[in-house]
């Protein structure tokens, strides 16, 4: 999903940290349905793990923006960068609602690297860096099993999958690499406040 022109300008720090906690509680229900509706065991830790991040996520904007509101009673706006609507309607897919996780990933990857781009403050581009780098692995991992599903359409559908050599790369954590390269980026993160305004 390519989009042009994602943060309105006028959107004050206050409104765009709202729609990335909204966003990030969007996608943990997202990866919480999949979990219910996959019986491959090994995809199910996947998805648990995923969940688990956009909780960490979360939880971390939520400590922003307490830092930077202090005053401001955070009340989340109507609008998310995933599409809910789609994700929770009955009849749904398993591949759909993994294709509809890979855009949602992409578009938050875009998401924070262009409020990266706006903010002036130093530590708060590293921790916005960060979150688009996290998004951007989130959607490789759903990438290549998507691609496992697409190959083999039994993959999700039972609890143990064997296909030999050419998938031990299922029981590794291909996102630990460039993870563990950028995880000194939380220490900054006591020392981030958003500005009023950013850009």
């Amino acid at each position: 999903m390519r989009m042009k022109n994602m943060i309105d300008p006028n959107l004050t720090a206050l409104e765009v940290l709202g729609i990335a906690i909204k966003s990030e509680i969007h996608a943990t229900g997202v990866y919480e349905k999949l979990g219910r509706m996959v019986r491959n065991r090994a995809l199910r830790e996947r998805l648990a793990f995923l969940k688990g991040e956009e909780e960490k996520h979360r939880k971390l904007l939520e400590e922003l923006y307490a830092k930077s509101f202090p005053e401001v009673e955070l009340k989340l706006p109507e609008r998310s960068l995933v599409p809910m609507e789609v994700a929770m309607r009955e009849g749904i897919t398993v591949p759909e609602l993994f294709k509809l996780a890979m855009e949602a990933e992409e578009t938050s990857e875009k998401f924070y690297r262009e409020l990266a781009e706006r903010t002036r403050d130093q530590s708060g581009k590293a921790l916005l860096r960060y979150l688009s780098k996290m998004e951007h692995g989130h959607y490789e991992l759903l990438r290549n099993e998507y691609e496992l599903i697409e190959q083999f359409p039994e993959y999700y559908k039972v609890e143990d999958f064997h296909l030999g050599e050419e998938l031990i790369h299922l029981g590794r954590s291909p996102w630990r690499a460039w993870n563990s390269e950028i995880d000194p980026v939380y220490d900054q993160i006591d020392q981030f406040v958003l500005p009023p305004q950013l850009g």
